[in-house]
């Protein structure tokens, strides 16, 4: 710290090429934060998927007739099945997206592991036809409570009146005590409204969740489901929910892979253009290097100077950039309509970022650094 002032007004002796050099770091590693963050947001997706449970679903993603329920409930080895549907709607303005899930009478139930509602509000959720459940992230943003009458603009579910417009009874609210990650803001509401008040599809439903004795007969259990419905016009394709988590993840293409090259083009260029700019700062500053040994400062003092300098600015910009990523990490997951749930930037990744920023810190510093502690002062004061 006795040196901060000294290397702090290095650092700014060309204010507009220092704020340049700010400003491409902080956008580096605000991408390295974002794409981090999606990745991992993919990844537990993956891994929170269970292996005792299948979905059943269309193999083009369409529309499943609920007559198919009881048919799979036959299959052996089946312990429990149960449906939903989805869709996206907006209250007041596309800034307050809502996943809304209609889900049968027995989602809850079969779900207990992963929703956590009071008994007292599961009743009268299962009660009321119009009523909802959210969730507390939900409630504290859009300042609902039990007891509140609210409408859900449906931007993919018109009504038989033509309206877009549902209407909901909040009737409590359900935590996500094992899928953290995935609570920011689902609504969940009876199928028996929604299919009765839809337009379009009356009598379907988007998937089937199957509980299953023995998660290794996964595939066996599969098999069977899938050839019941083989000569359908309806077909199905079922998987455990972690095979098919991976499956969504493998149609986007070798996330890891794009990542790692974009985030290293990115931070190879950054290197090229801190190392660039320490150069050129460097020969500016060739007078004053010579003055300050001339003063007292050794070799390795002058060069600790030139590399504090990089490091401040470099981990600086970096932990502004990795900030950045932390916020805007959440409004991309509601702007992506909860189609990746639990984004976040990982304290490992803000750790391992700021790790990265040292390091190419040092490394485009090191040149620089190197020709200060070689530099003759008797040479340098020749220089014009």
């Amino acid at each position: 710290m006795k040196y901060f002032r000294l290397v702090w007004t290095g650092l700014w002796r060309k204010k507009v090429r220092t704020i340049f050099t700010l400003l491409s770091i902080i956008v580096a590693f605000v991408l390295f934060g974002m794409l981090q963050g999606i990745d991992t947001a993919f990844k537990q997706m993956v891994d929170q998927g269970r292996l005792n449970v299948l979905t059943v679903m269309n193999p083009a993603g369409l529309p499943l007739p609920l007559a198919y329920l009881p048919q799979i409930e036959a299959v052996h080895g089946v312990t429990g099945a149960t449906y939903r549907s989805l869709f996206i709607g907006d209250y007041q303005s596309l800034n307050n997206i809502v996943i809304v899930l209609p889900v049968g009478a027995n989602y809850l139930a079969l779900n207990s592991n992963l929703f956590s509602v009071p008994p007292g509000e599961l009743a009268a959720f299962l009660r009321t036809r119009t009523g909802a459940l959210i969730t507390p992230a939900l409630a504290l943003r859009l300042h609902w409570k039990a007891g509140d009458h609210v409408p859900i603009h449906a931007l993919n579910a018109m009504k038989k009146d033509g309206s877009p417009d549902w209407t909901f009874d909040i009737v409590g609210t359900f935590d996500m005590p094992g899928y953290p990650s995935r609570d920011e803001s689902l609504l969940l509401m009876n199928y028996p409204y929604y299919d009765t008040a839809r337009a379009t599809d009356a009598g379907t439903v988007q998937m089937y969740q199957v509980d299953i004795a023995d998660a290794a007969q996964a595939a066996a259990i599969s098999n069977a489901i899938d050839n019941l419905f083989a000569n359908s016009p309806n077909r199905t394709r079922t998987e455990t929910e972690k095979a098919s988590a991976q499956g969504q993840l493998a149609q986007i293409g070798d996330l890891d892979f794009f990542v790692e090259a974009i985030v290293g083009a990115a931070f190879a260029t950054l290197l090229l253009l801190t190392g660039s700019t320490l150069m050129q700062s460097y020969r500016e500053r060739i007078h004053e290097f010579a003055v300050m040994k001339t003063l007292g400062f050794t070799d390795a003092g002058v060069a600790a100077l030139v590399l504090s300098e990089s490091g401040v600015l470099g981990v600086g910009a970096a932990a502004l950039g990795l900030l950045a990523a932390h916020l805007l990490l959440p409004a991309v997951g509601r702007l992506a309509a909860g189609q990746i749930p639990g984004l976040h930037l990982p304290w490992i990744v803000f750790a391992i970022g700021i790790g990265i920023a040292v390091l190419l810190a040092l490394a485009s510093a090191l040149p620089a650094a190197w020709r200060v502690r070689q530099l003759s002062i008797i040479d340098a004061l020749a220089v014009r």
